[in-house]
């Protein structure tokens, strides 16, 4: 069986034609599936047309809705759907009608290549300039960061194997990095080109602020996967800098009284040097700064891993063909 996972939050446009569109996939391709829509707090007619369609009869049998407390962001929305699917294959996609349903055979196709994960590559978005930008930037540091050779990490349009996501562990943004949090634990990835429309109806959901957060989660990230399971590592080699700099530091001091023979003056300790005290300050307030910087990440390793993230929501209702 095939499960569709549809987070969706305001979108009262789009459920309806989007639901059709995979009905029409679905029935050409002759598989068992079936369609969770996880409703993420929403505050218009997303939830109505969602039921009226379970009302109606109209292939109601393989519809399912996760009516979620509050809204929590795609990341919670998005693991209650992965908890609770019923197929062996698992298929995510957005709920704004960007992603196209007719992709889906051909990744599926693919996913039969030895992959355990297929992942979408919108070559040709269809949004402006200001969200192609910043994806391309984050796409490239995520390469970098994460030696996770994916063009498009933040396409939601992807197929896994349920093996891949039923544990899955992910918090804040997090949903945008799953390929990164798979390849880590040794998962296959691969991608298709994927088709990507613009958006017709409802309003977007992006913005600055979730910009910015999902640059944080990047970075963060990339510190886990690197030192989520050495943190001691992590202090050693931070000390070593630390060591190092202080090392370059006094060696070019006495470079600068052999060679030069520059007049010191001294406190009474005659190994503090009062030549210029806000260099002092600066490199204190600098070293000050790392400190901060590596403290932050290790307490974000220790809370990620004692923390469970599928507490990171509540279900307040689901709704099904039996559970009307």
């Amino acid at each position: 069986m095939i499960s569709f996972v549809i987070p969706v939050y305001n979108e009262e446009e789009n459920v309806k034609p989007l639901y059709g569109a995979i009905q029409e996939v679905m029935n050409d391709i002759a598989q068992d599936y079936e369609v969770i829509f996880v409703d993420d707090g929403s505050t218009d007619k997303t939830l109505t047309n969602l039921t009226s369609i379970l009302n109606n009869g109209n292939g109601n049998s393989v519809l399912r809705i996760i009516e979620l407390q509050q809204n929590y962001g795609q990341t919670p929305a998005l693991l209650a759907g992965f908890a609770n699917v019923k197929g062996d294959i698992v298929v995510s996609l957005d709920g704004d009608m960007q992603n196209d349903p007719h992709d889906v055979p051909q990744m599926l196709d693919a996913l039969t290549d030895g992959f355990d994960v297929i992942c979408g590559w919108r070559k040709n978005r269809r949004d402006n300039i200001f969200k192609k930008l910043p994806s391309k930037l984050n796409n490239f540091i995520n390469r970098k960061l994460n030696n996770v050779f994916i063009h498009d990490s933040g396409c939601t349009l992807r197929i896994y194997r349920k093996e891949a996501v039923k544990d899955i562990q992910l918090f804040a943004e997090g949903h945008r990095y799953i390929p990164a949090v798979l390849a880590n634990q040794g998962f296959k990835l691969g991608e298709v080109v994927t088709n990507h429309k613009p958006r017709t109806r409802g309003n977007t959901k992006y913005g600055f602020k979730r910009l910015f957060r999902g640059f944080i989660d990047l970075f963060a990230l990339g510190m886990i996967n690197k030192w989520g399971k050495k943190p001691s590592h992590l202090f050693t080699f931070s000390s070593f800098l630390f060591f190092i700099s202080s090392f370059l530091l006094g060696l070019w001091t006495l470079f600068e009284r052999v060679l030069f023979h520059r007049v010191w003056d001294y406190y009474p300790d005659p190994v503090i040097i009062k030549t210029n005290p806000l260099l002092f300050i600066s490199i204190g307030l600098s070293l000050f700064g790392i400190l901060l910087l590596f403290l932050g990440f290790i307490t974000e390793i220790l809370v990620r891993q004692t923390t469970d993230s599928h507490n990171s929501y509540s279900i307040k209702r689901e709704w099904s063909k039996e559970n009307l």
